[in-house]
């Protein structure tokens, strides 16, 4: 399916880009066809790098340097495709009236904004490359649910993707943060890492000294069944994690249920699919539910399980504002911050990290996220 969507988005961007600022070029159509090569490349970067060099189609096995070049590129040209639309759209008047009524070579001043088009995106995106690997922030939200009897803490870490990028000084510092939080209890929902076990194993190693009253409990998310997710959960069990599988606890005094599921992905790896019925079966109807959910688009099959807060990552906060509406869009319009769905609430995080695959954020930092849960009649 992602090759496919890939495949489909690299001749959108190579069409958009080819008649919007080769073809109108001066010069020899032979030129421009050489030129046509450069974008044609770019466009379809995950299959190239992906089929010259193996690995996973995730994470080819390329240089470092190449990694983050193409992905600069890349997204650059994402960017571009869409100031392109919109500079096309809005050209036509003015097309208009520059050739008919001031006899202006509209061609030059289109060419001259393109290039101008260009040189933004190729900035905007190496800024927001820069932000995609800063250490996240802290950000503390206020939730009131119904049926609890008490405040409860809760630290939330999502989407950490330990790479070849991010190794344990990232991870140690992400720890630190949190710990500084003093939560009742650590939630991780998922995508803990983007490789094999034998070579990332140290970087997540700093996880064993998450601290809270309660202790740290996750689920995993769809990039964990890329890497040997049974692995992985072992070695992450031993770090001190417990992994909700489709089940719940009581954590602590038991003031929350504490629910998770598995995702989606699971079944590539023949592990169970989420199933949220399962994982509240036998839960106390009194008491209101938290479910770790890694993928946001679970959240209708939430509500009707009477799930008072579901928390979720996967979307890594949409990326940027132009992006944001586009995966809202496969992710049941929900892309980041708090929702609402009947008598359910969601909130979906920026994510603490990223996949280095489209490491991209522009107005959508990082977060490490504090939740106060707080008494429906609180004030």
């Amino acid at each position: 399916m992602f090759m496919k969507a890939t495949i489909l988005l690299g001749c959108l961007l190579f069409l958009i880009v080819a008649c919007s600022m080769i073809v109108t070029l001066r010069m020899r159509w032979w030129w421009k066809a050489l030129l046509c090569i450069l974008p044609g490349v770019v466009a379809f970067k995950f299959q190239i790098l992906y089929g010259i060099w193996g690995g996973h189609f995730f994470r080819p096995a390329v240089p470092v340097w190449l990694e983050l070049v193409s992905n600069w590129l890349y997204m650059s040209m994402l960017l571009l495709a869409v100031l392109l639309l919109v500079w096309e759209i809005g050209f036509l008047p003015l097309r208009f009236i520059l050739r008919k009524r001031w006899h202006i070579a509209w061609r030059t001043i289109h060419n001259g904004f393109n290039l101008a088009l260009l040189l933004g995106g190729l900035l905007t995106t190496a800024w927001g490359m820069y932000q995609a690997f800063a250490a996240p922030q802290v950000r503390e939200i206020a939730i009131r649910l119904p049926q609890l009897q008490q405040p409860v803490r809760l630290a939330m870490l999502t989407d950490l993707h330990a790479d070849r990028y991010k190794q344990a000084p990232f991870f140690r510092e992400v720890v630190a943060r949190t710990n500084a939080l003093h939560a009742d209890a650590v939630v991780i929902t998922g995508d803990f890492e983007d490789g094999a076990l034998s070579e990332l194993a140290p970087a997540l190693l700093p996880l064993r000294d998450l601290r809270s009253r309660w202790g740290t409990f996750a689920v995993d998310g769809n990039h964990d069944y890329f890497s040997g997710h049974e692995a992985w959960q072992r070695y992450l069990t031993r770090l001190g994690i417990r992994f909700l599988n489709n089940e719940h606890v009581l954590p602590g005094p038991g003031y929350i249920v504490l629910a998770g599921v598995t995702d989606p992905a699971a079944t590539r790896d023949r592990c169970a699919p989420p199933n949220i019925r399962q994982a509240l079966a036998g839960a106390p109807a009194h008491k209101p539910i938290v479910l770790l959910c890694h993928q946001p688009k679970l959240a209708p099959q939430a509500a009707q399980a009477g799930v008072a807060l579901q928390l979720s990552g996967h979307t890594h906060g949409g990326h940027a504002p132009g992006l944001r509406c586009l995966i809202a869009h496969f992710n049941a319009g929900l892309a980041q911050g708090i929702y609402r769905l009947g008598n359910t609430q969601v909130y979906v995080s920026n994510g603490t990290s990223l996949w280095s695959g489209f490491p991209l954020r522009l107005f959508t930092p990082a977060e490490i996220t504090l939740i106060h849960l707080l008494p429906a009649d609180t004030h």
